[in-house]
């Protein structure tokens, strides 16, 4: 069985709005950590930020079985917090063999660890055909170097030379705001779309903020009439479908995929429009993520197909893996 191996240099740093600290581990045994079971972990030695004592979860079969194609990386308080929460965003790396940084995610908002819940992670942290590629380097000698950074952004600690208490500020929260505000209809839409005979409404900003085909469509480069100019009562887009369109609408105002859309119409079926429009309006994270998301279908019957998906989108990536399933020896 493989295990988790903590590396010495821990450290913690403090500021006067948060304290974070870093803890960097070894799986060695890659291999043979894999077989374990969905939901199934492996732990990590136990690490100290801002006197809480934590440790890593490391899922290498999955943390259920709508994610089983990705490793997972939780993080937990050994004990749930009796009294004060703690708030606090982390950041999974994985490291190079040299040490550095080959692939990261980080949390997107702070979680409250608390009594109510003492454990977050990333559920679909990288795809693990991806983890175990050579485009990533990150297995070397069947063992994988991780680092996890937490950052505890409600802290109540002094500051050095001084009795008084520190006032913390609050992680910023404008993007979660700006999202709450625009899908809230508060403010009225100005910009209609028509897709396969569906109408869509959305703020010309907010599209164009998220992707440059939007932002060169309605805004233009600086001269020549532009859509929001020419004050057109409905934009016709085609080259895509309503669901995809409406994917993408979904993806622009809450930075996520439509999972819900995924689910109703079928994740074999929707990805690959998704993953097409995503490269037609230029929003680059979400054709990442589709990719990403894609890799969990490549076997003998849909290899080729989604190898001609990819060189046509130019995705190196998932072009890539499907090079790597065609060269795997046959029985």
């Amino acid at each position: 069985m493989g295990s988790c191996l903590s590396a010495a240099g821990d450290g913690e740093q403090a500021s006067a709005s948060s304290v974070s600290g870093t803890h960097q581990f070894t799986i060695r045994g890659y291999s043979a950590t894999k077989g374990i079971g969905v939901g199934k972990s492996i732990l990590s030695w136990y690490f100290t930020v801002d006197g809480r004592t934590l440790f890593v979860r490391y899922y290498p079969d999955g943390y259920n079985f709508q994610s089983s194609g990705f490793i997972a990386f939780y993080v937990q308080t050994l004990y749930k917090p009796v009294c004060r929460p703690v708030r606090a965003r982390f950041t999974f790396e994985l490291l190079r063999p040299d040490g550095s940084v080959a692939y990261a995610l980080r949390s997107d908002r702070p979680c409250n660890f608390d009594t109510h819940c003492n454990s977050w992670g990333i559920r679909a942290f990288v795809a693990r055909n991806d983890l175990e590629g050579a485009y990533l380097g990150v297995l070397h000698q069947d063992a994988i170097k991780v680092r996890c950074t937490v950052e505890v952004v409600n802290s109540q600690r002094k500051r050095r030379g001084g009795g008084r208490q520190a006032t913390v500020a609050s992680a910023s929260d404008y993007a979660a705001n700006a999202i709450r505000f625009f899908i809230s209809g508060t403010a009225p839409f100005d910009v209609k779309f028509s897709v396969g005979g569906v109408t869509f409404e959305a703020h010309a900003l907010v599209v164009a903020a998220q992707s440059e085909w939007f932002a060169a469509a309605l805004y233009g480069h600086g001269g020549g009439e532009r859509w929001v100019e020419a004050g057109l009562p409905c934009i016709p887009i085609s080259g895509t479908t309503p669901e995809a369109f409406q994917g993408v609408l979904h993806y622009v105002y809450h930075d996520a995929l439509p999972e819900e859309l995924i689910k109703a119409k079928g994740e074999a079926v929707m990805m690959p429009q998704l993953f097409e429009a995503a490269d037609m309006f230029l929003v680059g994270r979400m054709k990442a993520m589709c990719a990403s998301r894609l890799r969990q279908f490549i076997n003998d019957d849909t290899v080729r197909s989604i190898m001609e998906l990819a060189q046509a989108h130019s995705c190196e990536e998932l072009q890539q893996a499907c090079q790597k399933h065609l060269g795997r020896p046959r029985p």
